[in-house]
C-alpha cells in the first residue's frame, strides 16, 4: 500500500475520531481550560502573576499529553462498543493508518491551543526559536509517548467504567501531581527523586529551561538526561503497545 493512500486513509479516520469536536467547537474550549486554568488562577493569585508564564509552559506540555492519553476512549470504544475497528479490519484500511489516524484526531483537538498559547509566550517572553522548536519538541515526544500509553490502555482493558476513569486519573498524576505548573525546586530534596520519574516533570523542566523561566538554569547533564529520559519512556511505551495492542484479536 503506498504511502499516500495510507496517509489519506489516516486523515478521514483522524476526521471520523475529531467528529464531535467539528460538530462543536465549544467541546474544544472546554478540553482547553483543562490544561490552562490553573494559569489562569496562578496569574490571579501569585505576586504580581509571575508565576503564570512557568505555568503556562506547563499548559502547553500538558495540553497534547492529556489529548494524546485519552486516545484510550477512542481505541477502547471504536474496538469493544461499536465495534469500527471490526470494521476497519475488513476493509482494506491498514492498522498503521489506523493508528496513524487515532493519533492525528488528537492533533486536531489540541493543536489550536497549543499554537494560541505559544504565540502568547513568545509575545511576552520573546525567547527565540530555538525555544520555541524545542519546547515544541519535548510537548511532541511526551504527547507521542501518551498517545502509545493510550493504544495500551484502550487496547487491554475491557471494562466501560475504567475506559472512561483511568485516563482521568493518570492525567491527573501526570499533569497536576508533578512540578508542571510549578518549580521542581519548591519541592522537599526528598520528593524530588520521585517527581523525576514523571516523564512530565522533565518535559516541563526542559520547556521553562529553554524559555529562561526556571530560577536556575539546568547543566548540560540535566539537560541530557531530560531529553534521553523523554526518549526512552517514548520507547517503553511503543514497546509495550506493540505487546498489548492486537489488529485482529485471537
Amino acid at each position: 500500500m503506498g504511502r499516500t493512500k495510507i496517509l489519506r486513509q489516516a486523515w478521514y479516520i483522524g476526521l471520523l475520531d475529531s467528529l464531535p469536536l467539528l460538530r462543536d467547537p465549544m467541546l474544544l474550549v472546554v478540553l482547553s481550560l483543562i490544561a490552562f486554568l490553573p494559569v489562569f488562577f496562578l496569574y490571579l493569585f501569585s505576586p504580581e502573576g509571575g508565576a503564570a508564564l512557568p505555568a503556562l509552559v506547563g499548559a502547553i506540555v500538558l495540553t497534547l499529553a492529556f489529548i494524546g492519553l485519552f486516545a484510550a476512549q477512542s481505541v477502547y470504544f471504536y474496538k469493544h462498543w461499536f465495534r469500527f475497528q471490526d470494521m476497519f479490519v475488513a476493509s482494506p484500511v491498514s492498522p498503521i493508518a489506523y493508528t496513524l489516524g487515532l493519533s492525528m484526531s488528537t492533533l486536531f483537538s489540541s493543536s489550536p491551543a497549543v499554537v494560541l498559547a505559544l504565540v502568547a509566550l513568545y509575545w511576552a517572553v520573546p525567547a527565540g526559536a530555538i525555544a520555541v522548536l524545542a519546547t515544541l519538541a519535548v510537548s511532541a515526544l511526551l504527547w507521542l509517548s501518551m498517545v502509545f500509553a493510550g493504544f495500551a490502555i484502550g487496547s487491554s482493558i475491557k471494562n466501560t467504567r475504567r475506559a472512561n476513569s483511568i485516563p482521568q486519573v493518570l492525567g491527573f498524576v501526570i499533569g497536576f501531581l508533578p512540578p508542571v505548573y510549578y518549580p521542581l525546586s519548591i519541592l522537599p530534596p526528598s520528593v524530588q527523586p520521585l517527581a523525576l520519574l514523571v516523564p512530565s516533570t522533565h518535559a516541563a523542566q526542559l520547556a521553562k529551561h529553554y524559555f529562561g523561566l526556571l530560577p536556575s538554569p539546568l547543566t548540560e547533564g540535566e539537560i541530557l538526561f531530560g531529553w534521553t529520559y523523554l526518549v526512552a519512556f517514548t520507547v517503553a511505551m511503543a514497546l509495550l503497545v506493540a505487546r498489548k495492542a492486537r489488529w485482529v484479536d485471537p
